[in-house]
């Protein structure tokens, strides 16, 4: 049903965010006295999105009927208070957030930034570090601690002291003292940003001077850098050792196999016949796309070797049994022309091409004229203080918004308890700027909401697409999985199926009438419950548009 839900917003909004303002006076349908324009409507009949149980498109007035039940849902949802229950709550928000993400956190890749990449995805490297952890919640104190505590490791490093053994005795990186601090091999976007850039900045065996990640503070040291080759498709043909005394046994079968490879037969035939990896069978034998250090380094090696399309490999031994490996695909990063649009791709998704959330939060008090007065925390620093003082104050204004320390009262009543080693005042202090933050956050999506009709639209019909499925859920699927409610439909409409043919053997397709037969009530119970007034002008403009 998940899914479901996934494919009814996109299919019914996927276009609304790129198609901008519409004439919001051009009404198409009115349900009681909500209005509903025709553009939406028109740009995703358009796409061709909408369609039947046998995949062909819905006609003009198939998709209209749908469209408008879809609004009815919405409607009957939020008449039941469905919009108020706490899962439907956490819902809305968790796709609110990923609609308001692109406007927060817009991607920005310059020229600059996609050379970087490039020069280092060319690349793998293999670092050392040694970590001194910063928790979740640290105070300022924690972590001015922690970096003093890095930096002094950075000093005994300068005195001549072995990174390995500092390593071993002094990383929180508990690993450390079994590999003297490595990580293995690296290449963009393996690490965080920072790291990432400390590593690739060193030359060999130098390292760095701390620097913080998510996760505490690192020095970094390089101790090897080769060239990455980049990646291959293959497809392959595994021969499994299912018993321990018939590795000979599968040896000969396998080069049986490769003499019919070398004959011409056809690989993928030869795959479907004979090999034993059930996980690639169905795709023919294809794996995904690897590089260095993804997959078992005999398969690796054997791979970079073929140099042709096509080209296929002698049979290889593993631990697993015998593979015989053919060059599908291959692709190099010696060209930034040639891989742009992938390292694109890959930038988009990351968090170094967009604005951090700490940057954001310090644009927006300044755009909006944040002011405080951390001194009024003083009546929260103790339990008794807070419950007794006058609460009144200002604790900050977002530009002509005051926000009270009663407010802040509020927010702290509704947090879990703090943690048992976390001092009170730390705890309130924590708490002030996650609420402070929150509260200049929210502002600015209001003023995005207004200055931005398309996000306006998506963030409403995200909302609606919830409540649909929510209420589908509860209408619908709920009575579906009923067995008795099911089996009582079954027995009333017996005659619409062979009276000799068992229940279990026609389950799946009265399942299926039933739902349709309650989607049919349901649409009928709406229709006479709410008010649907058709524009007919409107309607027969879209029909001209159309030519139906």
């Amino acid at each position: 049903m998940r899914k479901g839900l996934l494919y009814l917003i996109t299919v019914l909004y996927c276009s609304l965010a790129s198609y901008g303002q519409y004439n919001s006076t051009d009404t198409l349908f009115s349900i009681n006295d909500t209005s509903y324009p025709s553009a939406p409507f028109f740009k995703l009949y358009e796409s061709n999105k909408l369609r039947d149980q046998h995949n062909k498109p819905l006609s003009l007035k198939e998709s209209l009927d749908l469209y408008i039940d879809f609004h009815l849902k919405a409607t009957e949802a939020k008449n039941l208070q469905f919009d108020t229950l706490p899962e439907v709550i956490q819902e809305i928000e968790t796709y609110h957030n990923q609609a308001f993400k692109a406007y927060l956190y817009p991607v920005n890749i310059n020229q600059n930034l996609l050379e970087e990449t490039f020069e280092r995805i060319q690349y793998f490297i293999k670092p050392r570090h040694i970590l001194i952890k910063i928790e979740g919640r640290a105070t300022p104190k924690d972590t001015l601690e922690a970096y003093q505590e890095a930096t002094r490791i950075y000093s005994l490093l300068n005195q001549g002291k072995k990174f390995s053994k500092l390593a071993n005795q002094f990383s929180d990186d508990l690993s450390a003292r079994k590999n003297n601090g490595e990580l293995g091999y690296i290449t963009a976007f393996d690490m965080d940003y920072a790291f990432e850039t400390a590593a690739y900045s060193m030359s060999k065996d130098k390292y760095s001077k701390p620097i913080r990640s998510p996760y505490g503070y690192h020095i970094v040291q390089t101790i090897e850098k080769i060239k990455n080759p980049g990646k291959v498709k293959i497809r392959h043909l595994m021969l499994e050792f299912k018993k321990k005394n018939e590795k000979n046994k599968i040896k000969l079968k396998a080069d049986s196999i490769y003499q019919l490879l070398q004959s011409g037969a056809d690989f993928s035939e030869l795959v479907q016949k004979y090999s034993d990896d059930v996980s690639s069978i169905n795709n023919n034998g294809i794996l995904p796309w690897f590089g260095l250090f993804e997959t078992h380094p005999t398969i690796e090696r054997t791979a970079f070797e073929l140099k042709k399309k096509g080209d296929f490999s002698q049979p290889i031994r593993t631990e697993f049994g015998y593979h015989i490996i053919q060059i599908l695909e291959k692709k190099e990063y010696n060209n930034l022309q040639e891989c742009k649009g992938e390292l694109i791709e890959l930038l988009e998704e990351d968090s170094r091409s967009r604005i951090s959330e700490n940057e954001l939060i310090k644009q927006l008090k300044e755009r909006y004229q944040f002011k405080e007065n951390k001194n009024l925390l003083s009546n929260f620093y103790s339990i008794l203080d807070y419950a007794y003082a006058e609460l009144w104050e200002t604790l900050f204004s977002i530009e002509d918004n005051d926000y009270s320390q009663e407010k802040f009262a509020e927010f702290l009543s509704k947090q879990a308890s703090k943690d048992i080693y976390e001092n009170f005042e730390d705890y309130i202090n924590r708490l002030y700027v996650n609420f402070s933050n929150t509260c200049i956050l929210a502002y600015h999506k209001n003023k995005l909401v207004e200055r931005h009709q398309e996000l306006k639209t998506l963030l409403d019909e995200y909302e609606n697409g919830i409540l649909v499925y929510f209420i589908t859920k509860e209408t619908i699927w709920n009575n579906i999985s009923d067995k008795e409610k099911t089996k009582k439909y079954y027995i009333n409409n017996q005659y619409k199926y062979n009276k000799k043919t068992d229940y279990k053997t026609v389950k799946d397709i009265v399942l299926e009438d039933y739902r349709a037969w309650l989607e049919e009530k349901w649409s009928e119970e709406l229709r006479k419950k709410y008010s649907v007034k058709i524009n007919l002008s409107a309607l027969t403009n879209l029909r001209t548009n159309k030519n139906e």
